[in-house]
């Protein structure tokens, strides 16, 4: 999973760089302005004038795991193995997988660099849809593409590929080993183990 580091860098830069949009826009009913709400947000808080990232990291945390469908994004990583797992544990795996990306990955959102941002469209298919977007950088185009699902309450983030990279499929390969070896129980306890030094490394 060591592209993940850079994987995620790209992912905050492109949260960061795509800038405002106005109070009629920032809803989630259609796959980019699903996007685009969760930038708003995390916006609002990095320009306030007293801004701190320790005191206001949580802000930013919550407003990045708001726009996860964390169920969807969490069967997606487990894939057959979501099913054979017991109520409890696919409680506890979502939770922790949820916790994993945002300790692992919110302090990248410090590597911003002021990338600018080019949205080429979305492919919407029923409830499922893909926002295809490029981040420009010094170095040359990268591609993000969004994968969304359509709720009740609006479109929901439960993947994220750069250049062709999956989160979701670098995450189900490594557990996916973790489940064969040790059972879901090992995977969760693992999963536990390495949170709680993601934390102690951050002193959180």
């Amino acid at each position: 999973m060591r592209h993940l580091a850079s994987f995620y860098t790209l992912f905050f830069a492109l949260l960061l760089s795509l800038g405002f949009t106005s109070a009629a826009q920032a809803q989630r009913d259609t796959p980019s302005a699903a996007v685009k709400t969760t930038v708003d947000a995390i916006l609002a808080v990095l320009r306030k004038p007293d801004f701190t990232f320790a005191r206001d990291r949580s802000a930013i945390s919550a407003t990045v795991t708001e726009a996860f469908d964390a169920t969807a994004m969490a069967q997606s990583v487990l894939s057959t193995n979501w099913r054979s797992a017991s109520k409890e544990q696919q409680d506890v795996f979502r939770d922790l997988l949820l916790q994993t990306i945002e300790n692992t990955y919110i302090d990248r959102i410090k590597a911003y660099t002021n990338e600018s941002v080019e949205f080429r469209g979305e492919n919407t298919t029923g409830d499922r849809s893909t926002v295809q977007t490029v981040i420009v950088t010094a170095k040359g185009n990268v591609p993000v593409n969004y994968k969304l699902r359509q709720r009740s309450d609006g479109w929901f983030v439960y993947d994220v590929e750069v250049e062709n990279v999956s989160m979701v499929s670098s995450y189900r390969d490594t557990y996916r080993d973790i489940v064969r070896r040790s059972g879901m129980n090992g995977l969760l306890e693992q999963m536990r183990v390495k949170l709680a030094q993601l934390k102690a490394a951050q002193g959180a």
